[in-house]
C-alpha cells in the first residue's frame, strides 16, 4: 500500500509540474494566413533553441523555455504543437507545452504589425 501511495503522490507532483495548456492571449486574433505561413516557414528536420521565432505578419509564433536554457527542439513537434494550437484554439492564440522541459512551450499569438 506505501509503494502505491508514493507512486500516487509521484503523478501528481509530475503532473503538476508540466506546461499548463492555455488558449490565451491578446484581445486581438491573429491571421490565420500568416498564422500557417509561419508554421510553413518552420523546417521540420532542424532542431531549434529558446527563443526560436517564427512571426509572419501580425502572427506571433515562438518556441520558449522559460529559463529552462537551450531545450534544443525539432522543427516538426514544434509545426506540431503551432498546428495543434490552431486547431484547438478559438481566435487561432495560446501557448501548449512541447513536452521536452516542464517551462518549455509553443505561444501562438497577435503581434501588431510592424511599420516600415
Amino acid at each position: 500500500m506505501q509503494f502505491t501511495t508514493l507512486i500516487n503522490v509521484a503523478l501528481l507532483v509530475t503532473g503538476s509540474l508540466a506546461y499548463s495548456n492555455n488558449c490565451k492571449g491578446s484581445s486581438n486574433s491573429p491571421s490565420i494566413t500568416d498564422c500557417q505561413e509561419a508554421i510553413r516557414r518552420i523546417d521540420e528536420g532542424s532542431d531549434y533553441g529558446d527563443g526560436s521565432e517564427f512571426s509572419v505578419g501580425n502572427c506571433y509564433m515562438v518556441y520558449a523555455t522559460n529559463g529552462a536554457g537551450e531545450q534544443k527542439l525539432s522543427g516538426k513537434n514544434i509545426r506540431d504543437t503551432a498546428q495543434s494550437i490552431l486547431d484547438s484554439c478559438g481566435h487561432h492564440k495560446g501557448s501548449y507545452g512541447t513536452n521536452n522541459c516542464d517551462s518549455c512551450h509553443v505561444t501562438v499569438n497577435y503581434r501588431a504589425p510592424k511599420k516600415f
